[in-house]
């Protein structure tokens, strides 16, 4: 009967012996498993979060060179601040071609802003409504950046269709390099 009751002892210490190591080794072993798989998981999410940062910046690389064509056709826009005076010129002519009488024009002091100059120009104009609707079709024609910031419009009593308007035109030019170095 001896064999029997050694046997019956080894089995349990076997068993005994098995269910330690599963506490023992097992279970810690798939705790750092899953340590390490969570720790492959966020290097993962980090890399693929990394490879749509890197898809953004090629379009903005594409966004850059886009935004420089405009800016190079903006400033192809702008005239030099020398040729004020011609812009001067024909804003005047235009008004006299659409039989407009100028009454008086004003320009104020230009602002100066970062890589381009604003020279306000208050005007007073009076003739036939249709002229100075087809002054306004064609000032916006001008190869030139203009902007009319203001304008005030009033019925000429003595004739009909006669108006008299003053507005104020923006034109935007490029300032002289001694201007641009006070800006930078």
């Amino acid at each position: 009967m001896k064999p029997g009751i050694r046997v019956l002892l080894f089995a349990v210490v076997m068993i005994g012996l098995l269910v330690g190591s599963y506490f023992f080794v097992f279970v810690k072993h798939d705790e750092k498993k899953a340590a390490k798989q969570e720790a492959v998981n966020k290097k993962l999410k980090a890399l693929s979060d990394l490879e749509r940062a890197t898809a953004n910046v090629k379009d903005v690389d594409v966004k850059i060179a886009e935004l420089k064509k405009a800016t190079e056709f903006f400033e192809s826009k702008l005239p030099q601040a020398k040729e004020m005076d011609k812009v001067l010129k024909e804003v005047w002519q235009l008004a006299e071609t659409n039989n407009l009488k100028t009454k008086t024009v004003r320009t104020n002091k230009a602002k100066k802003m970062t890589g381009y100059s604003e020279q306000p120009i208050e005007m007073s104009l009076a003739g036939d409504f249709h002229g100075f609707y087809e002054f306004m079709l064609n000032l916006e024609k001008l190869p030139r950046l203009t902007k009319v910031t203001q304008m005030h419009l009033s019925k000429m009593t003595e004739k009909d269709g006669e108006m008299q308007a003053q507005l104020t035109l923006s034109i935007y030019f490029e300032p002289d390099m001694g201007d641009q170095a006070s800006v930078q």
